[in-house]
């Protein structure tokens, strides 16, 4: 008997018999799930690692130096905060206008893109002839790429002596012609449209979350009494209610990001610096001038940190951040 308790002592595995072979299987076949799934996942995450967590790291390390570039070789000399000094104390610093003409843009056409591509959205939702047709035209701007499409834009609204399409359209209507790239304001007017023209694929996000409406609740708006207006209100915007907070969060990630309209349509911000958006200021500091791109480097932070506080702004009034507990009062969610 002794004999027999010790070599169960010394190997339990006899005592627990199957179950221990079943649960080293399980464990295996576990082992080789994950293995497998990482290896799926090592392109991305690789991709992550080397193409943006690292650039975003050395910038940061970049924004607290001097980079010149002497005999060929980068030189980087350690400077502390005087960059972030100098993007916020030096008068010579064209840090705040150009993040105040970014931010002005931003928000004018985040507000245009989404109440254009959900009224148009809405109008392609109902039933009528040629329907599909329209859906097509609305959407294709949207697959042409951004630089042909400023370069198309540009052509048709030079001045008349470069054979601009537009204004030759005004003078045979005997209208005097506009000056639609050299005018600080009117710029911004063909910028805006240039983004309601290219914003087909939002339309087409709209019109695929519009189906998911429910027509019963539609209906019983409607036998209620209810007008177009309270089948939006009650019915419709609650239940495209998280698409169209993505697509403003997108839209102002995109808006925030403009750079290319910037550069075909005009040299260095022109009209007076109306177009010196914040992408096209860092690309110059890193690029073009010399000596500035660990100025840059701090300027692409700061603007990452005010998107950021954009952002948590905009999910903090749309609510995701807080819940209502069981009293109706809204409680933080951890």
């Amino acid at each position: 008997m002794n004999s027999k308790r010790e070599a169960m002592l010394m190997n339990p595995e006899r005592k627990i018999g199957s179950k221990t072979v079943s649960a080293r299987k399980i464990a295996k076949g576990a082992t080789k799930e994950a293995i497998a799934g990482y290896l799926f996942a090592a392109p991305a995450i690789i991709g992550f690692l080397v193409l943006t967590m690292y650039p975003m790291l050395a910038s940061l390390y970049y924004s607290f130096h001097k980079i010149t570039i002497m005999s060929g070789s980068q030189v980087m000399e350690w400077i502390g905060l005087d960059n972030f000094r100098y993007i916020f104390s030096n008068p010579s610093s064209e840090f705040k206008k150009s993040i105040t003409v970014t931010l002005v843009y931003s928000f004018v056409n985040v507000a245009l893109v989404i109440v254009f591509c959900l009224i148009v959205a809405l109008l392609l939702n109902r039933k009528f002839i040629g329907r599909n047709l329209l859906r097509a035209i609305f959407f294709l701007p949207s697959v042409i790429p951004m630089l042909a499409t400023t370069i198309v834009w540009q052509m048709l609204l030079q001045n008349q002596a470069k054979g601009g399409l537009v204004n030759w359209v005004l003078l045979q209507m005997g209208i005097a012609p506009w000056d639609f790239l050299n005018d600080p304001l009117r710029i911004f007017y063909t910028l805006f449209i240039m983004s309601l023209w290219t914003c087909g694929g939002t339309i087409v996000v709209f019109i695929a979350t519009l189906q998911d409406v429910p027509g019963e609740l539609l209906e019983a708006v409607e036998m209620d009494g209810g007008n177009a207006w309270h089948k939006f209100l009650k019915v419709t915007y609650p239940t495209i209610k998280p698409v169209l907070f993505f697509q403003l969060i997108m839209c102002m990630m995109t808006s925030i990001q403009i750079y290319t309209q910037s550069v075909v349509l005009s040299r260095n911000g022109a009209p007076d610096r109306m177009t010196y958006f914040i992408n096209v200021m860092i690309y110059d500091h890193s690029f073009v001038q010399v000596g500035m791109r660990g100025l840059a480097s701090a300027e692409a932070w700061i603007v990452f940190l005010i998107t950021l506080v954009i952002t948590g702004v905009l999910f903090y009034f749309q609510g995701a951040l807080k819940r209502d507990d069981a009293m109706g009062k809204r409680k933080w969610v951890r």
